[in-house]
């Protein structure tokens, strides 16, 4: 195992097809390491890490999982509002889009239960303070002492980040590309990629994966931003219930980054959900996400780009004037 053997398996990966499929269906280290040693290239994070620390490509793309630049740029179709910044989220239940009816199909086969996730552990890591910081907006005076306790294991390198991800404070729920040694994986990969493709032809346009997580009954994720990862996403949201009753709800909570606002999206089965992730202090957009229900609730992200709204309504008109 070498950093040279990841260099090469990387520069492999533009001169295939098949290989970038997969790479645009895939969020995680481990994906990448398992996809490596399966087409004969042995390495490891500290290895990919040390590459990418060392290794500049021709393309000038970054070297790591996740390795696309932001599919969105600055200026984008998908903001309607007359200034500019009045929106910040946008929804549609599956129905409502035409075309999307086999991304509906295909959704089920992606919510997953891996064997390799420790549930009684996963119980035993809740904690009712950090579930109720939902509550707590980040733009009060108490909120940045608990989302410092909360989160110094991920800033304090001194501080060993607990393991497995759903017994970190701020994550707890299971990141389903973290679990690649399973009976389920392989399937589950075949059909991340199919997904992606049906949606690159909905959206004409390269579309990569973000993040496919699964939120167990009292799962939460705390406050944070993505501003690593600017652009649009788009979320495809499900259930194991059609209909949630009963209760408790799942939400998906924002702050308005110009008026602090706190927005509460009470969540649903088969819910498309878009929104922007920015850079700037002043336009961050701070979100935690909340499943309080007796139900599974399963998140599947995408990178979209700016023209996303576009083809959306475009198939809507298209479906209207027939």
């Amino acid at each position: 195992m070498s950093k040279e053997a990841f260099i090469q398996f990387y520069q492999a990966i533009f001169k295939t097809e098949e290989l970038k499929e997969k790479i645009r269906a895939m969020t995680s280290t481990q994906e990448l390491i398992k996809l490596g040693s399966q087409y004969g290239y042995g390495f490891t994070r500290e290895d990919i890490a040390e590459a990418s620390n060392s290794y500049v490509p021709d393309s000038g793309q970054e070297v790591g999982a996740n390795n696309s630049q932001a599919v969105a740029s600055k200026n984008s179709e998908a903001d309607l509002s007359p200034n500019g910044s009045q929106f910040y989220h946008y929804e549609f239940e599956f129905s409502e889009i035409p075309g999307f009816e086999e991304i509906d199909r295909d959704l089920d086969s992606l919510k997953i239960k891996p064997s390799t996730v420790d549930l009684n552990l996963y119980e035993k890591s809740f904690r009712e303070d950090d579930f109720n910081f939902a509550s707590l907006s980040p733009a009060s005076p108490e909120f940045q002492q608990h989302y410092s306790d909360i989160m110094e294991p991920c800033f304090n390198p001194k501080i060993p980040l607990p393991e497995p991800e759903y017994t970190q404070r701020h994550f707890h729920l299971i990141n389903l590309d973290l679990h690649v040694e399973h009976p389920l994986y392989e399937d589950y990969l075949s059909d991340k990629v199919r997904l992606v493709k049906r949606l690159e032809n909905f959206f004409d346009a390269e579309i990569r994966f973000s993040g496919s997580l699964w939120y167990p009954p009292k799962a939460y994720r705390v406050w944070h931003t993505n501003e690593n990862q600017p652009g649009w996403r788009m979320y495809l949201i499900d259930f194991d219930t059609a209909e949630l009753g009963g209760e408790g709800e799942s939400f998906f909570r924002y702050m308005n980054p110009e008026t602090k606002e706190l927005v509460t999206l009470p969540e649903r089965p088969k819910l498309v959900r878009f929104f922007k992730i920015e850079q700037e202090p002043s336009k961050l957009f701070w979100h935690c996400i909340v499943n309080a229900t007796k139900f599974n609730r399963w998140s599947f992200g995408f990178e979209v780009p700016d023209t996303w709204m576009s083809r959306i309504f475009s198939s809507r008109k298209r479906t209207a004037e027939i």
